[in-house]
């Protein structure tokens, strides 16, 4: 195998690299998007916990829906029928209510967060006396968990202010990444176009 390559037939690193490229216009796209969120997350927390809170009541309003139409599936035993048809009732009736009452969506939202929280904290408790490889590790995320869910179930709305803040402000950082991975990108693909 020679290192020059036959005419026309192009190094594969170089078509590689010009295919990343030609995507910098939908990353730069992204970041914009996420800056522009971060920075409404930011200035305007209580706005966006109430859309948030508006989505996921949407999201389990779809979600009760789906559920009931798998509750007619004929290939699925009579008692996943049942439960899906049960799921996908409670699923249509949680999701309107919140839909008629954004705040009660709020506090709700927090609390389901606030619960998996401390869920995951106690699962990441268990994990942690299993190995002995990063058991220090574990348990300290475990315990943070737990305390942050209960934070979030005993103050949910000052834990979701705060919360906004904190994801606007990571947004604003990843749409910033983002960004810069978008102009470089393109300036990648102005390379391998001209190689």
């Amino acid at each position: 195998m020679t290192a020059a390559a036959a005419p026309g037939a192009g190094d594969p690193y170089q078509a590689m690299l010009a295919e990343l490229g030609r995507s910098w216009g939908l990353v730069l796209a992204f970041g914009i998007v996420s800056v522009i969120l971060g920075l409404a997350a930011i200035f305007w927390p209580g706005a966006t916990i109430v859309t948030v809170a508006i989505l996921f009541a949407i999201q389990l309003f779809v979600a009760g829906i789906f559920g009931l139409v798998r509750a007619f599936d004929a290939g699925a035993d009579t008692g996943m029928r049942v439960l899906s048809a049960i799921i996908g009732i409670l699923g249509i009736i949680v999701g309107f209510a919140l839909l008629r009452e954004p705040f009660q969506s709020v506090i709700v939202m927090a609390f389901v967060i606030g619960i998996y929280w401390i869920a995951h904290g106690i699962i990441e408790i268990i994990g942690a006396f299993q190995v002995k490889q990063g058991r220090v590790l574990g348990l300290v995320i475990g315990i943070i968990s737990i305390i942050a869910g209960a934070i979030i179930v005993q103050y949910p709305i000052a834990s979701l202010a705060t919360l906004s803040l904190v994801v606007g402000i990571w947004l604003v950082i990843l749409g910033i990444m983002e960004i810069v991975a978008g102009f470089q990108l393109r300036s990648t693909e102005h390379r391998a176009s001209h190689a």
